[in-house]
């Protein structure tokens, strides 16, 4: 939906710009009008001694006029013209900015329904284990050969589990729903979102590498907004001071008048008449506005400036950042990738030694939360980096993809 309103903005500033342009051509217009002298006005002239008194016009008075024109000199509508051209680039980098945005929002809800379901099923291979376990344990206890604290300690390990399980598959259904809803389908939408975060695994060093190659911030959207911006406020300046150059336009003009006795202007007798004309304008003076304008965009000039530098100053310091967090996650990946085969190898020696009676159910439930943190800490470690990914990805305003 960002990006659908995004491009209409683009059509509404082209439009804006044809809208100025239009201003270049010549116009045509036409009016009518009829007037009703209740009193005629009356002339006096004298001529030596005497005195000649003269009505002005008629009872009845029609006019027909036409008029064409042409601007010849007019620069502060050719400016304005380049003015609606930076209009245009805006709004096409404000659409690239949505998409960068939208691109990168989508990843990170597609990164947290793979993290939600891969943690579902750590947890529910886990919650299996802990059931096998308490079957096991029950059909030794009643056999004699464990006690009833063992069979105790293993249910209670067996319902710990079950409400992070319903928790996780809750929040599984809500992610996909959320991601759904970013892709602007509705949620009850049919959409099967396949793949593992252990899928990207292969790859997060050599992206890594990638990402260090090239920070630079000439994608960087805000950066490039603020540049139009301030390409803009020049413009403004120009077209502030071409306001003190005169305009010439041509003008012809055509019409009838007519003035009967009577109300009848159908059957009027009309008389036309043209005309050719050069309409010179030239503000010489306007009180000091165009200056004072002057000076609010050379301070505006300055403050964009400064918000740019500062603006700089912080992509710059969140690209450090995501690059630490990324570097981090991926060092995490190797470290918890290691503690889950540690962590697996930990489970099958204790459930081998509970199992031949050497073990404690005590142990045996250790060793398995342990290797559901380690599965969980793994994941997490792949979605970290994805996601810091992908933030860094729209602060430098492009895809960076080892494949």
């Amino acid at each position: 939906p960002d990006i659908k309103v995004a491009d209409k903005t683009i059509e509404i500033q082209k439009y804006a710009k044809k809208e100025t342009i239009t201003g270049l051509f010549p116009t045509l217009s036409a009016s009518a009008s009829g007037v009703k002298n209740i009193k005629v006005a009356t002339m006096v002239m004298a001529m030596g001694d005497q005195v000649i008194k003269a009505k002005m016009g008629r009872p009845y008075n029609y006019q027909l006029t036409g008029t064409v024109a042409l601007p010849l000199v007019a620069p502060q509508l050719w400016k304005s013209v380049e003015l609606c051209e930076e209009q245009v680039q805006l709004a096409i980098e404000q659409a690239r900015s949505s998409k960068v945005s939208t691109i990168s929002g989508v990843k990170k809800a597609f990164y947290s329904v793979l993290l939600t379901r891969d943690s579902y099923d750590a947890i529910l291979a886990s919650y299996n284990v802990a059931e096998e376990s308490a079957q096991n344990t029950a059909k030794m206890f009643e056999q004699g050969l464990v006690s009833e604290y063992d069979k105790l300690t293993a249910d209670v390990q067996l319902a710990s589990i079950k409400p992070q399980l319903l928790q996780v598959a809750n929040g599984l259904k809500l992610a996909e729903m959320q991601l759904k809803v970013l892709m602007g389908v509705d949620v009850e939408e049919p959409i099967k979102f396949e793949g593992k975060l252990s899928d990207y695994e292969t790859d997060l060093f050599s992206e890594l590498m990638l990402l260090k190659e090239d920070t630079s911030l000439d994608n960087n959207s805000t950066l490039k907004q603020l540049d139009i911006q301030r390409r803009q406020l020049e413009l403004s300046e120009k077209l502030n001071k071409l306001g003190y150059i005169p305009t010439l336009a041509l003008q012809l003009q055509a019409g009838y008048s007519s003035m009967p006795d009577k109300f009848n202007p159908f059957k009027a007798d009309y008389y036309g008449s043209t005309s050719l004309a050069l309409a010179f304008s030239w503000n010489i003076w306007d009180g000091g506005a165009k200056m004072m304008k002057t000076r609010q965009n050379k301070l505006q000039l300055e403050n964009l400036d400064v918000q740019r530098e500062h603006v700089k100053r912080q992509l710059e310091l969140s690209i450090s950042s995501s690059l630490n967090s990324i570097e981090t996650a991926a060092e995490q990946v190797v470290s918890n990738k290691e503690n889950v085969y540690s962590a697996e190898k930990a489970y099958n020696i204790s459930k081998k030694r509970y199992d031949v009676g050497s073990g404690t159910m005590l142990e045996l439930n250790s060793s398995e939360t342990q290797l559901l943190n380690a599965r969980l800490q793994y994941v997490q470690s792949i979605y970290d980096f994805l996601t810091n990914r992908a933030a860094l990805e729209e602060t430098l305003g492009k895809v960076v993809t080892a494949k």
